[in-house]
Formats: C-alpha cells, sequence, structure tokens
C-alpha cells in the first residue's frame, strides 16, 4: 500500500493522460486557393506578403521575415501535396520582386 503524499499519488500507467505535441497546424485558404492553381508554366505574385526593407531597422529583422514567409508558403505548399491539390512531392522556388518587395512562387521542375 503506497504512503500518502502531499504532491501526488501514484497511479496506474493506463491513466496517463497524453497531450497533442506541438501547434497544430493552420492554413489560409485563399493562400491555398491561389498557391493550388500553379503549374510548370506559371508563378504567383503574393501581393498581401510585402516585405520591404525600409519597414525594418535591422537588417537581420527583414531576412528573418522574408525566410517567416517562405516557411508559411512551403507550409501551405506541402499541404496541398499530401491533400492531393497538388502533385505528392511538388517543390517550389521563392524568389522576391525586386522592386514590389512581395513574393514570387513557382513550381521547381
Amino acid at each position: 500500500m503506497a504512503t500518502a503524499n502531499p504532491l501526488g499519488e501514484l497511479i496506474s500507467v493506463d491513466s496517463v493522460a497524453k497531450g497533442r505535441r506541438g501547434a497544430t497546424a493552420t492554413y489560409d485558404d485563399n493562400l491555398l486557393e491561389l498557391l493550388s492553381q500553379l503549374d510548370a508554366n506559371s508563378a504567383c505574385l503574393i501581393g498581401g506578403f510585402k516585405v520591404s526593407r525600409s519597414d525594418y531597422q535591422a537588417k537581420d529583422d527583414f531576412a528573418n521575415e522574408r525566410q517567416r514567409i517562405g516557411a508559411v508558403i512551403r507550409k501551405h505548399i506541402d499541404h496541398l501535396s499530401e491533400t492531393g491539390r497538388l502533385e505528392a512531392g511538388t517543390k517550389v522556388s521563392i524568389n522576391w520582386h525586386p522592386e514590389l518587395d512581395v513574393p514570387q512562387v513557382s513550381i521547381k521542375g
């Protein structure tokens, strides 16, 4: 018989409650719709993701924001591939428009 302990109690291993690990992925429906239209002969200009150097005091903050946007785009592409809306394993190229400061996304191939 277990001795009472003010900090807790023994429970069965079968009673251990487990939560989900990590954050639950969320997706922007508009971005999914836009990216789902990509094919080998097209690219998309994503004006909603403008990242201008003048908006950031530090060069690292500017670079980090562009990198973050790239990760968001790739996450959406992966989701479209996993759900069959794009070919499995689709990879994209992201190039930043030099004057508009927005990403241009095309399928690598």
